[in-house]
């Protein structure tokens, strides 16, 4: 009687099926992948919207609270002017004189600047942005060249109201008041979604601290003490 071998293999058909059921696997948890990474692109791409407006409107709410009353060998008028772009949105521009910030900490060279605040539209894309406008030296006999600095891209609209301490305006001519400031800036933004429609929308208030006070810093005559 012959004596049977000892298998020590796989045949192939089990080779096949177990390759098979790799492949299910690898697509299987393929796919899942797929799926997760998907919603990790689609939660990234709704909250960028919310991120870049809130980043410029910091940037924003720190010029609008170093601003110095409209007096003073160095300061200039506070204008707030309500207007329209073409899109029919609101299209606000706002300039002021400002004390000069340095995010390192070091002591600014220029100690006041001449801020404005606008959109403007690229000539070639056609995109809006939320572009701040920067004049240093303010003492040379010379006029120096504007710092243009992008503060967000993809605007449709950018509105700010003005609070005299009673109510609240559209607009903002210190000349015309005395030459005080607002005692606080409501600014809106409101960026460009992929289809052309709104995407996103957000509002901050901001204080004006000097808006009580002369260019020597004592309380102004007539305001809060």
């Amino acid at each position: 009687m012959k004596r049977r071998l000892d298998r020590k293999g796989f045949t192939l058909l089990e080779m096949l099926v177990a390759m098979t059921l790799m492949a299910i696997l690898a697509g299987s948890l393929y796919a899942s992948l797929n799926t997760a990474f998907q919603g990790r692109r689609a939660a990234e791409r709704a909250l960028e919207p919310a991120r870049r407006a809130a980043a410029a409107l910091d940037m924003l709410g720190q010029n609008l609270e170093a601003a110095l009353p409209p007096t003073g060998l160095l300061a200039g008028e506070f204008l707030g002017e309500d207007a329209d772009g073409e899109n029919g949105e609101p299209a606000d521009r706002l300039t002021f004189h400002a004390l000069a910030q340095d995010q390192s900490g070091a002591r600014p060279p220029y100690p006041i600047n001449m801020l404005e605040i606008f959109l403007s539209t690229d000539d070639e894309t056609g995109e809006t942005a939320l572009v701040r406008h920067t004049t240093v030296n303010l003492l040379s006999p010379e006029v120096s060249e504007p710092v243009d600095e992008v503060l967000c891209q993809g605007v449709r609209a950018f509105d700010a109201s003005y609070f005299d301490g009673s109510a609240w305006t559209d607009s903002w001519d210190s000349t015309m008041t005395g030459n005080s400031l607002p005692m606080a800036v409501a600014v809106s933004l409101t960026l460009e979604g992929e289809d052309g429609e709104k995407s996103y929308e957000l509002s901050r208030t901001f204080n004006i601290p000097c808006a009580g006070t002369d260019a020597g810093g004592g309380p102004r005559a007539g305001g809060p003490g």
